[in-house]
């Protein structure tokens, strides 16, 4: 990156009217970090440029450009590219484990899940070689893992979440999505109806009686109609108990922007991908 990335950056900031503090709270770094980015002495980490962006009011593109260095636009693009593109197996590996666990006395449902579990990560080792040395130093990455590890023991508890008699609609275009979200659902006691876009949620809705469905798990990006057009759509409809439905969405990419267009749209909340159980619970107890 050229010396001129950090530049861009304090202007930015200071056209938004953010001190380094501030811009440092919204990405969840230390004011050290945004202090080395400006005086071109580190440089964000590429996950980092999405929300960095969205914050800044740039594109990520705007971003990457002014990052030039002989070409190195295209190289941060294509990891930008390949580390928004895994998160959906990383997603579906964190999922299928829990069901992994789940079904121990199911040897044909292990079986299916742990397939699914090495055709994801060999998805992702393929992917994962397209960066090349771009990675970090693995002794760095086996700390972090360690720490990782050591504070995140399983100790929570799930007991008062029962939504026994509460009908849940999953709406995913993905099938293993549904499934996930589905099994989840399940072990609380509801009973889970899906559809595979927008378009089909809504008829689903208009079509089925007042009060039939009690909550709906909306993901943001899907074919025909995504989440937000059919949140909107079920806002609008003249039925006063349908048009009321309490709507989370799911998605991988929490930004601002996406935040304040689900909310606009009429949406209750967010459960991101990979799905956290107790915190979707949570969020389910306060809307249910």
């Amino acid at each position: 990156m050229t010396p001129r990335f950090g530049k861009y950056i304090r202007q930015l900031r200071t056209d938004n009217g953010m001190t380094q503090a501030a811009l440092a709270a919204r990405l969840h770094v230390t004011d050290k970090a945004v202090s080395k980015w400006e005086r071109d002495l580190s440089y964000p980490d590429i996950s980092l440029f999405p929300r960095l962006a969205e914050v800044l009011g740039v594109s990520v593109s705007e971003l990457i450009s002014a990052a030039d260095n002989g070409g190195e636009p295209e190289q941060l693009t294509q990891i930008y590219r390949v580390s928004h593109d895994i998160r959906t197996p990383i997603h579906i590996i964190i999922g299928c484990t829990d069901l992994v666990e789940r079904y121990a006395d199911d040897p044909d449902q292990r079986r299916r899940y742990l397939e699914f579990i090495r055709i994801s990560g060999k998805y992702l080792l393929e992917r994962c070689e397209q960066l090349g040395k771009t990675a970090s130093h693995p002794d760095d990455n086996a700390a972090d893992l360690e720490e990782y590890f050591r504070t995140h023991a399983d100790s929570t508890s799930r007991a008062g979440y029962d939504f026994t008699g509460k009908r849940i609609l999953i709406v995913d275009d993905m099938e293993l999505n549904r499934e996930i979200a589905g099994e989840i659902i399940r072990e609380s006691g509801a009973e889970t109806v899906y559809c595979g876009d927008g378009l089909e949620c809504v008829t689903m809705i208009e079509s089925s009686p007042a009060g039939f469905f009690d909550l709906i798990l909306m993901d943001l990006s899907m074919p025909v109609m995504d989440g937000i057009q059919a949140t909107e759509k079920i806002r609008s409809l003249a039925d006063s108990i349908k048009s009321k439905i309490p709507v989370i969405a799911m998605t991988a990419n929490v930004s601002d922007n996406d935040r304040k267009k689900a909310f606009d749209a009429g949406m209750n909340g967010f459960a991101e991908k990979p799905i956290d159980t107790d915190a979707l619970y949570e969020l389910m107890k306060q809307n249910l």
